[in-house]
């Protein structure tokens, strides 16, 4: 006779960033409540003391989101390698000297923080991990199943089905169940791929992160580490993908050479750069979030091009709302509660989609319509301090913040 199936009342896929903090949010409104994660990968945080490595990669955590750490009661340890972000330099390669965002325009003491990836990992499974109704199983989801009033994922690994009244896929822009479910997305090419590595420069970053727009794509610059004599940067290079080869494996003074080119002098010389890994860039979004019993969160939702540093902040409002609306129902998965949430999340999915996508493809042309209209841009965010503010707010989360998003 074969044992029960296991019966959840929120089964995710996807032990990441988005999958995770979705879980901890519920796992802290509904302690009742039975959670499980599903991901092939181990999910057990590594021992020992934490040693930032040079090539670690980094997230941009907006004011927001730093919000919404808080409420978990994470932040204090994220906070402990975070790097405060004072202003952000937008820059239009070839033309105007650019904008200064001071954390200031909006009233906030920073613009965000930068976090290395291996620390918010860690922090993020160790409370995982201390969750008592949160279940972490090590397999891959193979299948999803339709039920009335919930659904069943198959596992590998000789695993038991689980049975779920909601299930949410947050296993990326590629999701396998997603393409499996036939749930097709909307994807907007950028032809441009990212670079993306550690470089050091000659000069202190004082905590100042770079927007630099070229005509082959945005070149971003985030400050790591809080000494006032901290000279790492997590670098976002995006280049047409049919360069972006060459330049990832030119040797390290070719490559410091170009970037300098590219970026200039403002932080003196590059003067090393770690391990380079690239991946090609596209605007990808399900058209389809929810179906009964079932959500699409993170990268699985919408895959953004990584200029602003939006994506993730984008998926923590998310999973904010998700889990507000959810929690307050013991039937999780209906509908019609998915599609409240999704109305909820609709606008501000849309503007900031939709901005991320507008800059990427003005900054990136070279046509005289394009040039003006954004110089036109940088120059009204000189001259009107309220439009600065604003878009100061919406690049920091703060039009509408995890913890509103969250109380409704």
């Amino acid at each position: 006779m074969s044992a029960p199936e296991p019966t959840v009342e929120l089964a995710i896929v996807g032990a990441g960033p988005a999958g995770a903090c979705l879980a901890l949010l519920c796992a802290q409104a509904r302690p009742d409540w039975r959670i499980a994660i599903v991901d092939p990968q181990p999910t057990v945080p590594e021992s020992g003391p934490y040693h930032p490595s040079f090539d670690a990669r980094a997230t941009a955590l907006s004011a927001g989101s730093v919000q919404l750490f808080e409420t978990l009661g994470l932040w204090q340890d994220l906070n402990a390698h975070s790097t405060a972000i004072s202003a952000v330099h937008v820059s239009d390669r070839g033309y105007l000297p650019g904008q200064l965002l001071d954390a200031s325009a909006t009233g906030m003491a920073t613009q965000g923080y930068v976090v290395p990836n291996t620390w918010l990992g860690r922090v993020l499974l160790r409370a995982l991990n201390e969750q008592p109704n949160v279940q972490l199983h090590q397999a891959q989801a193979t299948g999803f199943q339709p039920l009335a009033g919930g659904g069943r994922l198959s596992l590998d690994n000789n695993l038991a089905p689980l049975t779920a009244q909601l299930t949410a896929l947050a296993d990326g822009a590629n999701s396998p169940l997603r393409q499996a479910l036939g749930i097709t997305s909307d994807d907007s090419p950028y032809y441009q791929s990212a670079i993306i590595a550690n470089v050091r420069t000659a000069k202190p970053h004082q905590g100042v992160a770079y927007e630099r727009f070229t005509d082959s794509g945005p070149l971003a610059l985030l400050p790591l580490g809080q000494s006032p004599q901290a000279r790492e940067m997590a670098m976002v290079w995006t280049l047409p993908t049919h360069r972006a080869a060459a330049v990832q494996q030119a040797a390290e003074p070719e490559f410091l050479a170009r970037l300098q080119q590219h970026f200039g002098h403002r932080l003196g010389r590059f003067e090393a750069v770690s391990e380079r890994h690239s991946y090609p860039l596209v605007l990808r979004q399900a058209r389809e979030q929810v179906r009964s019993n079932l959500v699409l969160v993170g990268n699985a939702a919408h895959f953004l091009h990584p200029v602003a540093g939006q994506g993730f902040n984008l998926a923590l409002r998310d999973c904010a709302t998700l889990s507000h609306t959810i929690c307050q129902s013991d039937a999780p998965g209906a509908l019609s509660l998915l599609q409240h949430y999704l109305s909820q999340r609709e606008q501000d999915q849309t503007i900031t989609t939709r901005a991320g996508d507008a800059m990427v493809r003005l900054f990136s042309s070279k046509a005289l319509p394009a040039v003006t209209l954004r110089h036109l841009g940088l120059l009204s965010l000189e001259l009107a301090p309220a439009l600065r503010s604003a878009f100061g707010k919406q690049m920091m989360g703060l039009s509408r913040t995890a913890l509103e998003a969250r109380n409704g």
